[in-house]
C-alpha cells in the first residue's frame, strides 16, 4: 500500500527540471539555425548550384528557399521553446540531406567545418529531441499544464 502511495505521489519527472545550461544550449542552437537559415536567403545562388549539382537526389525548384524557411522560423521556434520537437523533426531531413548530398560532393577532408558542424547541430537536435525543452521554454511555462499545490 506504502508503495502504491509512493508511485502515485512522486514527483513528476519532465524537462522543466534539465539543468539551466541545457537551455542556454538551446537557445544557441535555435540562434545557430535562424542565422543559418539567413545566410542561405542572402546566398541563394550558392545554395541553388548545390541543389542542382545533385539532380538525381533532390527536386530543385525551390528547395533552397524552403530550405532557408525551415532554417528560420525552425530556429526561431527552437530558441524560444515554442512547439520544440515539432521544429527539431523539421531540421532532421535537411540536416540529413547536408550530410548525405552536400557535404560529400564537397569532399570530406580533416579541415572541412562545414561537416564537423553539420554532426554537431544534427547530435544537438537528437539529443533536444530525447530531453526536451527545459524549464525556460514557452512549452514548459504556457502549454504544459499547471499542477495544483494541494492533492487529495
Amino acid at each position: 500500500m506504502a508503495l502504491t502511495h509512493e508511485f502515485r505521489h512522486s514527483p513528476r519527472i519532465n524537462s522543466a527540471n534539465n539543468p539551466v545550461w541545457m537551455d542556454g544550449l538551446r537557445i544557441l542552437l535555435g540562434l545557430f539555425l535562424f542565422v543559418k537559415g539567413i545566410l542561405f536567403l542572402e546566398h541563394t545562388t550558392d545554395v541553388f548550384f548545390l541543389f542542382t549539382s545533385s539532380q538525381d537526389v533532390l527536386p530543385t525548384g525551390k528547395a533552397h528557399f524552403l530550405t532557408s524557411l525551415v532554417h528560420v522560423v525552425g530556429g526561431l521556434m527552437i530558441a524560444f521553446g515554442m512547439l520544440t520537437r515539432l521544429a527539431l523533426l523539421c531540421q532532421i531531413p535537411i540536416l540529413l540531406g547536408a550530410l548525405l548530398v552536400v557535404d560529400p560532393q564537397r569532399g570530406a577532408l580533416l579541415g572541412d567545418s562545414e561537416l564537423i558542424m553539420t554532426l554537431i547541430v544534427t547530435a544537438l537536435i537528437l539529443f533536444f529531441m530525447i530531453k526536451g525543452p527545459g524549464r525556460y521554454s514557452i512549452d514548459n511555462k504556457v502549454l504544459r499544464p499547471k499542477r495544483s499545490g494541494v492533492e487529495a
